[in-house]
């Protein structure tokens, strides 16, 4: 086989194990099995000895070419470092399993990091669903952060669907010792270094999506990286504020508010949200982010995040 052009590397990081993430990992490897690019393709499965072996026949399946990668310490971070050091291509393409990419992800990203050489990374559009309200909105609220609504330079990475040089990647890998949604700590250094970061609408993933009970999860999780992630890099954008301690909480919270409601207002056509439907789309976002305060007061304290179904 001729050297692969890319190399797409998968994680599995939350409700990891369960019947359900397991259908949704398939999803993710169908809709690969089908994607528009001719070119070869490497595709890795980052999991653990322990519960990858029987299940990697049954996914060898829909995509016969899958490449199981194991690690013994079964963190996101740690994972995604393993899968982009066992690449082989230039170019890395990386999903979580409950993410899944559009037709033309592969072929869009490649093309696209052929005419930028001068890009390290790109993001992409996560969308939850385009029919039910909660899909549109939450999908709004919670990815709309570094969607410029067109290919554009952003500051901001999403580690869930992320399309990157590997060179690049392994000069800033990820923190090891730190838990999810802190891809921060990765794109600060990335965009000081003078790498140069990108959007792309077009490189769209449908992200697995169950309401509030998803949504409870991942808010403490972005809590406490909110603050992590400041008192660990003091470079990082209103670093200062989380010094404050306690008082930091109902600051970062409210300032998280207004900045959801502005990227609502900025991008509701993109996730189909009618304008109408935005003073709801506000009283939601409101409720989300204040759902972060008991991460951030965890955060505060310097304790861990404790019990989570991330990895």
């Amino acid at each position: 086989m001729a050297k692969p052009v890319i190399s797409v590397v998968l994680t599995c990081d939350y409700g990891v194990g369960t019947p359900a993430a397991w259908d949704v990992l398939k999803s993710v490897l169908r809709a690969l099995s089908r994607q528009d690019f001719s070119e070869p393709v490497e595709y890795l499965l980052v999991e653990s000895e322990a519960l990858a072996p029987e299940a990697l026949l049954d996914l060898k399946t829909i995509l016969p070419d899958l490449r199981l990668i194991t690690c013994d310490a079964m963190t996101s971070p740690v994972m995604k470092n393993a899968g982009v050091r066992a690449a082989s291509a230039d170019l890395i393409a990386m999903f979580d399993g409950d993410s899944i990419p559009h037709p033309g992800w592969l072929r869009h990203f490649v093309d696209f990091m052929r005419l930028h050489p001068q890009a390290a990374a790109v993001s992409g559009r996560t969308r939850y669903g385009t029919v039910k309200f909660i899909d549109r909105a939450m999908a709004l609220v919670t990815r709309s952060y570094l969607d410029e609504g067109k290919i554009a330079e952003t500051r901001h990475l999403t580690d869930n669907n992320v399309g990157l040089r590997r060179a690049a990647f392994l000069t800033h890998p990820f923190a090891e010792t730190v838990g999810p949604h802190m891809s921060l700590l990765r794109s600060e250094p990335l965009t000081r270094g003078g790498a140069k970061l990108f959007f792309h609408p077009e490189l769209c993933v449908q992200h697995d999506y169950n309401g509030w009970t998803d949504e409870k999860e991942i808010r403490r999780s972005l809590g406490y990286g909110v603050i992590r992630t400041r008192r660990l890099n003091p470079e990082l954008p209103y670093a200062s504020i989380a010094r404050l301690g306690w008082f930091s909480v109902p600051l970062f919270i409210t300032a998280r508010i207004l900045h959801s409601w502005l990227n609502c207002v900025r991008c509701a056509k993109w996730y189909g949200v009618a304008r109408y439907e935005l003073p709801l789309v506000f009283a939601l976002a409101a409720a989300a982010c204040m759902m972060e305060a008991p991460g951030m007061f965890r955060a505060v304290r310097g304790q861990p995040l404790g019990r989570t179904a991330f990895r």
